[in-house]
């Protein structure tokens, strides 16, 4: 008798923690979606086109050849200048994998360090070229990063975005043999 009551009890029980439980999940499901699409400060940098804004990348490939493993990381600048009558506005920077970072380089300085899209928060931050100047993408592979699996043929794109009409969207691929 005494057995049956507390068979009743714990079903009874089970039932609500069950349904606590299903309730908890749905509410931190959604709560985990709203503030994924709306975290304050990441929100990504709107760019105008900007007749007369003008950029030129004399190279938009680059082959580091062999990169030591254990060799710390292997940094290239890629050249952009802006031939254009107007300020050239470069933002949202990104690259194709965690084991890189890139950053605009001006004349103002050094940008911020920018990783992998959907890694790393959105960011406002843009930077800008005024006619005539030069500035440097540059890319920040660490080979290290996959760990001493990670050796062997790699390739890895940088992009951003501009306010040249003719080119809103810009990609550097950059490539290498990782070696111990």
């Amino acid at each position: 008798m005494f057995l049956r009551k507390w068979y009743k009890i714990l079903a009874m029980n089970t039932k609500v923690i069950i349904g606590i439980i299903v309730a908890t999940a749905i509410v931190l499901v959604g709560a985990v979606v709203l503030l994924g699409n709306s975290t304050p400060g990441s929100s990504k940098a709107v760019l105008g086109k900007t007749a007369g804004a003008k950029i030129e990348a004399p190279e938009t490939n680059f082959d580091f050849k062999d990169i030591p493993y254990p060799g710390g990381n292997a940094i290239h600048e890629f050249k952009v200048k802006n031939t254009g009558d107007k300020e050239l506005v470069i933002a949202n920077l990104a690259t194709s994998c965690m084991c890189t970072k890139v950053y605009l380089q001006t004349e103002s300085g050094k940008g911020p360090e920018f990783g992998m899209k959907g890694h790393t928060a959105s960011s406002d931050w843009t930077g800008a070229i005024a006619p005539g100047k030069e500035g440097q993408v540059v890319a920040v592979y660490d080979p290290t990063a996959h760990g001493p699996q990670g050796v062997g043929p790699i390739s890895r794109i940088v992009s951003f975005e501009t306010n040249d009409p003719g080119r809103p969207y810009m990609e550097f691929t950059f490539s290498g043999n990782v070696v111990k």
